[in-house]
């Protein structure tokens, strides 16, 4: 509609008096931020956006003083920017098509100390060329200009890198909000010092089982499981923000609940299950993913324990929660139900809220986030190894709004096959690297959908 564009537009706009947007004004206004005040920016549009702001915050049900402490966080200020930037771009459709993604990762590099079985990359004692640090630092400046929130480094084993410091360092400076996935090996008590006093906001550590029989099993080393959760240790007791990543397979499905029990026992923030993918070595590894119903079954599990009050905060990187957690309302009268925030993360929010579940959208390949390789190509996720882009010669912001692959994946309407047809296309839209995977076509039906081969079957 015109006159949302052009309340976006103004929106964006920057005042001379104190080079703020408009928008950045009104959030300083709504948070109580008087160290800015300007009163050429805060009038009447800043009174608007603010009354927006409650609106949502009312829907969603989320106390005041919470909205305040999220709104006056730098990162969250870029991720509020970069969504009035969409909206102007993209326009308001169902799902969200960012401007720029919230979310980096970037596998720094493919060299590891472990072998692990289901790794997407082929991770492990390999020599090839990489970026090098200035062309690293350089991928970092792109995407800060971007507009991009944050950054995860991840591999291989980023930490094994020997400029991994010079160059999240960069990141850091540049803004981006950055983190570091890693197997947990190298994470002695002088690393995760080195890592907190680096300002790396957030360390995942992989731990694949609750015995060290089946995390080595399946990292291909005997003592990885025992480093790792020293490593894990380490980093709670560093005060870094440490979460248990965990990929669910046949061999490990039934010791979920105990690692769970490991990382509230250790004090990790944050436990994600990652689906299982056959790309890369688990291409060898078919047999290992999850039926349907065993990850509908896994999933609702999650959402049973996160309702009962888990102290550590579950994620997942399926996108079929976000259709599980609708599915699963809250007690009758309560006007509560449990939603995905982006496939990664439920809250309660008011019933009120539920339609914003269709612009939240699931899968966000291409979308809301994508990946880099250590040779700087631009892939729509980690999982999903087709190359877009190239950041040595071409810039990432040109690919990002640009890619053709990108593009089609921010349209619903192209979805084939039971994605295509399903109730919850937008809710959840299946996920596009395991479709690629099973089908060598990222835009038909996801083959992990308990829903979808229901329907089918009927």
């Amino acid at each position: 509609m015109p006159t949302t564009k052009k309340m976006l537009q103004l929106s964006l706009k920057k005042c001379p008096s104190c080079n703020r947007t408009v928008l950045e004004a009104a959030l300083d206004d709504y948070v109580g931020k008087t160290d800015k005040k300007c009163q050429k920016c805060s009038g009447t549009y800043s009174k608007i956006i603010g009354f927006w702001i409650e609106f949502l915050r009312k829907s969603l049900n989320v106390k005041k003083e919470k909205v305040d402490k999220l709104l006056a966080d730098p990162y969250a200020r870029t991720a509020v920017l970069n969504i009035a930037r969409s909206f102007k771009h993209f326009g308001i459709k169902k799902p969200i098509s960012l401007y720029a993604p919230f979310l980096v990762v970037w596998d720094f590099t493919h060299k590891c100390n472990l072998r692990c079985k289901h790794c997407y990359s082929k991770s492990g004692a390999v020599q090839e060329e990489e970026l090098s640090t200035q062309e690293a630092k350089d991928v970092v400046d792109q995407l800060a200009d971007a507009g991009v929130t944050a950054l995860a480094f991840s591999g291989g084993e980023p930490l094994s890198r020997a400029d991994f410091f010079e160059v999240s360092g960069h990141a850091v400076k540049r803004g981006l909000y950055v983190s570091v996935a890693t197997n947990g090996t190298l994470l002695t008590k002088d690393m995760a010092q080195k890592l907190k006093a680096a300002q790396i906001h957030y360390v995942e550590i992989s731990i694949d089982g609750a015995t060290a029989k089946t995390h080595d099993a399946f990292r291909g080393v005997a003592g990885a499981f025992d480093k790792a959760v020293e490593g894990l240790k380490n980093c709670v007791e560093a005060d870094l923000c440490a979460c248990i990543a965990s990929t669910a397979t046949k061999n490990n499905l039934e010791e979920f609940p105990a690692i769970i029990d490991l990382a509230e026992e250790i004090g990790a923030e944050r436990f994600t299950y990652f689906n299982f993918i056959p790309t890369g070595r688990a291409k060898e590894h078919f047999d290992q993913d999850l039926s349907a119903e065993e990850r509908e079954k896994l999933m609702r599990y999650l959402l049973n324990r996160m309702s009962k009050g888990c102290k550590t905060t579950i994620l997942t990187t399926a996108p079929q929660l976000a259709r599980v957690a609708l599915q699963c309302q809250g007690p009758s009268g309560t006007g509560e139900v449990t939603m995905s925030m982006a496939h990664m993360q439920t809250v309660k929010v008011s019933k009120k809220a539920v339609p914003l579940a269709d612009f939240i959208g699931g899968c966000g390949a291409g979308r809301l986030y994508c990946s880099l390789s250590p040779q700087g190509d631009v892939h729509p996720c980690v999982f999903f190894p087709v190359t877009v882009g190239n950041l040595k010669t071409e810039k990432f912001q040109d690919v990002w709004l640009n890619a053709e692959m990108f593009n089609d994946l921010r349209d619903r309407s192209k979805l084939k096959g039971t994605c295509g047809s399903c109730d919850y296309k937008f809710i959840c839209g299946g996920c596009r690297a395991r479709a690629n995977a099973y089908h060598n076509d990222f835009l038909t039906s996801d083959p992990g959908c308990a829903h979808g081969k229901k329907a089918k079957e009927t």
